[in-house]
């Protein structure tokens, strides 16, 4: 077997002799062999007569036996009867020999199987002779055969082969897990587009994955400005997989936040051959190594993908971990439609899910629900409720989540290439449209930093401060904000206890549900020494936005202006964000001078800091002096952001060096 390794005419142990007679060959002719083999043990070399149980277990043994000597496999002819069975079938190695702008010519190397009545297949004749060295195919796309649609499990029930215990094994012949990356073009395609973008952006990051020939496996880039983006907006991330679960062309994971406008912004970018945990892995390590080791306080993912949430485990052990709601709300109706009453199960159950403030509630409606409908059986239910700190709302509030895949008006903001990219987009579109969907978004963020800058969304009540939130919330923020106030005339406040200076508060909010009259009861505790205020809705806790029982409470006391801790920065208007600055491919055109500027006083920076790096005193005197420099600038320019006409004399005492 070892002279196999080497290119050589191709060695035919066909039993006819003659290729074109391979259908012909009669069951007397050849001595049947039944093929029994394990998954460890070593496949032993195709003959004429071996007999599998399936065409299944026939493709896992050629594509075993194809691993284990060092070369891919492809499906070169397939024949169905009425029955829709394979009647005939020829594998073949996927090795090209010559390639040109006519035509390809592949090894020779292969097996041909006939179905017999029995319903088993039998080896008629096999080609051992290689016309290449091993080892060096390439899995592209002509070397994938996307039979199945099923998952890996289902395929190994199917094949009746339990005994092959590493799935791992089976990944090659299970060619449907992997999704085609570098096809008709499209390699080409992403190779120039991450070459020019590291052209254009000093910080541009990407990494390739390839696996043991070479070929690319995953793929992870961000640009300049993504990576600025998520030192602002870094602390929760969704993870969308929305491409890979609806089999897309273009196998496309996002990595994407909220800005401070509420806007969806772009972190990075991944493509996947396989929906593993190994994977996942190895996409969200590349995410943590782009971002300095910095990993997203929470991550939200598809409920589905097991794998997944595995990799999260593995790679952020420490950062919390939710299911997207929007996912799980989604598949909802197909799931439950077949049940009787099915209107009135679909309202119940979206009734319980947004409108149950408390996990006791939440508990209770549940189980209610699921004995009235007589849903004991559903498995899909029946997991979600096991795993409903995850996702349920009432779960989820008291921790931040930038009020994310929640709303069920809002559900879904994380579709950042919405209308760019389709089941049919090609992977070479797609990244002709990049940059176009990127500058349409940082456009729409640049319009809402204007308005938000230049006009003062108008107050809907008299409160000081609601006024200090105009001043200091973007437009979008400060109408959550607004949402609030107007909804705290609703609420009736009662003090139910008092410990000192603590004080705690029963806050009953009239509401209208079914255009019935409905009464919720909220707690609210306040501190009347710090100010501190704590409602049992955690709206601050999930969205960072105070609710309208805590503001009520807050009137009742008299409080004339909130902490600064309850304005966080994230959704601050007057925040220079660098991200905006950044050099990249695409951005807005009324930032340019002030990106050349960026970069011209970049370069002159690194030469300085080359000079100076080389002596410890000198490396001292400019650092002490860039910070001195830096307090004088950022006095200078707030003196120019709140004035048109400049006092030149003070601004230039203020840059006088001591």
């Amino acid at each position: 077997m070892g002279e196999l390794c080497h290119s050589r005419a191709p060695l035919d142990i066909n039993s006819s002799g003659s290729e074109e007679n391979l259908v012909s060959i009669s069951p007397e002719e050849i001595k049947l062999e039944p093929i029994s083999f394990d998954g460890n043990d070593a496949c032993p070399v195709p003959r004429p007569g071996m007999v599998f149980s399936s065409e299944a277990e026939a493709r896992l043994y050629y594509t075993k036996y194809a691993n284990q000597m060092g070369f891919g496999i492809m499906t070169r002819t397939s024949k169905k009867g009425r029955d829709g069975k394979v009647k005939y079938l020829i594998l073949v190695c996927s090795g090209i020999t010559r390639s040109d702008a006519a035509r390809k010519q592949y090894c020779a190397a292969r097996i041909n199987l006939t179905l017999r009545k029995d319903g088993t297949y039998r080896i008629n004749s096999a080609t051992l002779g290689h016309s290449h060295e091993l080892g060096s195919h390439h899995l592209l796309s002509s070397d994938i055969d996307t039979r199945g649609k099923r998952t890996l499990d289902q395929e190994v029930v199917d094949m009746g082969v339990k005994r092959i215990s590493d799935k791992n094994e089976c990944r090659y012949y299970l060619q449907k897990e992997r999704h085609l990356i570098g096809e008709n073009g499209d390699g080409e395609a992403l190779q120039k587009y991450l070459v020019r973008m590291q052209e254009q952006d000093r910080n541009f990051f990407y990494v390739i994955d390839l696996d043991d020939f070479f070929c690319v496996r995953n793929v992870f880039w961000a640009d300049g400005k993504s990576r600025a983006a998520y030192e602002s907006f870094g602390d929760v991330v969704i993870v969308d997989t929305t491409c890979l679960s609806n089999r897309y062309k273009v196998p496309l994971v996002t990595f994407v936040g909220v800005n401070h406008h509420g806007q969806s912004v772009l972190f990075g970018c991944g493509l996947l051959s396989y929906e593993d945990s190994e994977s996942f892995a190895w996409l969200f390590q590349s995410l943590l190594h782009c971002m300095s080791d910095v990993p997203p306080q929470g991550i939200i993912t598809d409920h589905c993908c097991k794998t997944m949430q595995k990799a999260v485990e593995t790679v952020y052990p420490s950062t919390r971990h939710r299911w997207c709601l929007s996912n799980i709300m989604e598949k909802l109706p197909q799931l439950i439609h077949g049940y009787a009453n099915y209107k009135s199960l679909r309202d119940h159950l979206q009734n319980v899910v947004y409108d149950t403030p408390t996990i006791s509630e939440f508990e209770q409606k549940w189980k209610k629900i699921v004995e009235d409908f007589d849903l004991k059986d559903n498995k899909w239910l029946k997991e979600l409720f096991l795993e409903r700190h995850r996702w349920a709302p009432s779960f989820v509030r008291g921790e931040f989540w930038a009020g994310m895949s929640i709303n069920p008006h809002n559900e879904s903001m994380h579709a950042f290439f919405d209308g760019y990219v389709s089941r049919l987009t090609t992977l070479k579109q797609f990244v002709d449209q990049y940059d176009n969907a990127l500058q349409y978004k940082a456009e729409k963020e640049y319009v809402a930093d204007i308005h938000s800058s230049s006009n003062s969304q108008a107050c809907v009540t008299k409160s000081p401060i609601e006024r200090q939130f105009q001043a200091a919330y973007t437009h979008a923020k400060f109408l959550e904000v607004q949402h609030e106030f107007v909804g705290k005339a609703d609420c009736n406040v009662s003090v139910a206890s008092d410990d000192g200076s603590i004080f705690h508060y029963n806050v009953i909010e009239d509401g209208i549900i079914d255009d019935k009259p409905k009464e919720s009861v909220v707690e609210v505790i306040y501190n009347r020494v710090d100010c501190d205020v704590k409602c049992s809705c955690h709206l601050f806790e999930f969205r960072g936005i105070l609710c309208r029982h805590s503001l009520a409470v807050l009137s009742q006391e008299r409080v004339k202006e909130v902490p600064c801790k309850y304005i966080l920065d994230r959704w601050r208007k007057n925040i220079r964000r660098k991200y905006a600055y950044i050099k990249t491919s695409y951005g807005v055109q009324h930032f340019e001078p002030h990106v050349q500027r960026l970069e011209l006083l970049c370069n002159q920076f690194n030469s300085i800091a080359a000079v100076a790096a080389e002596f410890e005193d000198t490396s001292s005197f400019v650092k002490d002096n860039l910070c001195n420099l830096k307090e004088k600038l950022e006095a200078w320019t707030t003196l120019l952001r709140n004035s048109s006409q400049v006092d030149v004399e003070k601004c230039n005492y203020m840059m006088d060096w001591e």
